[in-house]
């Protein structure tokens, strides 16, 4: 009998032992060579920044900083690199002050016919490309399009929105919106219902709520979604380039024009490097700002 009872207890952990510790290592390979692509990517464009360009050669391997010099005294590019953090960052923080409360009303709404409603109308954009929404912007901030047409019930207008930075500011939060959303939904929904009633209870208003418990909680899906919104901004080619109307570029219609219209490799390389430059500090920024442990990374500096 006790040998019986011996075996059951040893028999599952005999079937269910532990994989290999070396097999942890194996399943993060992919990403290890993929970020390593990455790295060795950057690496050459890095020397491609250093190096001298020739409008019959194009490209002569010969060390140089008049790239990185043209790029930094040039105040055509250096407006245009400045024009592209400002309104990334301001686009930003109006995606995910937006998408928060959205976010929130998604989780917490109790009805379920609302809450697919308003789940579907997250997934919607994503089943056409940017160019065709950059397109129907066209149409409703033109000069005859639907926005013009509302004002001139009122009298007013018409107003010029294509080529401002208005009408770019426009195309692209409809664009970043639902990323921050879909960042920002999982943290919201692992935050514990009952903290929330607990500070109702205790007689905080829903404002005061909504600040001093959901927003420190979701911090992770807040800086998810600062990171994603700001990366992709400051890399957009296609809402600069239609609904500005060549008035309003970012940096990445320079680099565009620098490696098609100019074949200057050299420039176009030291523009990427440098925005990936502004971005990584930017990311790790938000890091800083909010505080170890964001994410789900610690970096051993909270204390119990």
């Amino acid at each position: 009998m006790d040998k019986t009872i011996e075996l059951k207890q040893r028999l599952p952990q005999e079937i269910y032992q532990s994989p290999p510790s070396w097999w942890g290592y194996l399943l993060i390979l992919p990403g290890i060579l993929l970020v390593s692509f990455l790295f060795v990517g950057m690496g050459i464009l890095t020397y491609y920044s250093f190096l001298t360009f020739d409008s019959i050669e194009f490209i002569i391997y010969e060390f140089t900083l008049e790239n990185w010099r043209s790029f930094l005294t040039t105040d055509a590019y250096y407006f245009i690199f400045f024009r592209t953090i400002g309104l990334s960052l301001f686009i930003t923080i109006l995606a995910v002050g937006l998408a928060l409360p959205y976010a929130y009303l998604t989780i917490r709404v109790r009805s379920s016919l609302l809450r697919k409603l308003l789940l579907i109308s997250i997934f919607v954009p994503f089943f056409t490309g940017v160019i065709v929404r950059a397109y129907g912007w066209l149409i409703i901030l033109g000069q005859n399009g639907l926005v013009n047409s509302f004002f001139g019930i009122f009298g007013l207008g018409p107003y010029r929105l294509i080529g401002t930075e208005i009408g770019v500011i426009i195309g692209l939060l409809q664009i970043m919106i639902p990323f921050a959303i879909i960042m920002i939904a999982p943290a919201v929904q692992n935050i514990d219902r009952a903290m929330e009633l607990a500070a109702s209870n205790l007689g905080a208003n829903p404002f005061q709520t909504f600040y001093h418990i959901v927003i420190p909680l979701a911090k992770p899906g807040i800086a998810g979604g600062t990171i994603v919104v700001f990366t992709i901004t400051a890399a957009t080619y296609a809402v600069p380039a239609l609904i500005g109307g060549g008035r309003v570029d970012f940096i990445a219609n320079v680099i565009y024009r620098s490696l098609f219209d100019l074949s200057n490799y050299p420039l176009a390389a030291t523009f990427s490097v440098a925005l990936v430059i502004v971005a990584s500090i930017f990311v790790l920024g938000i890091f800083q700002t909010l505080g170890s442990g964001t994410l789900g990374v610690d970096t051993g500096d909270s204390h119990e």
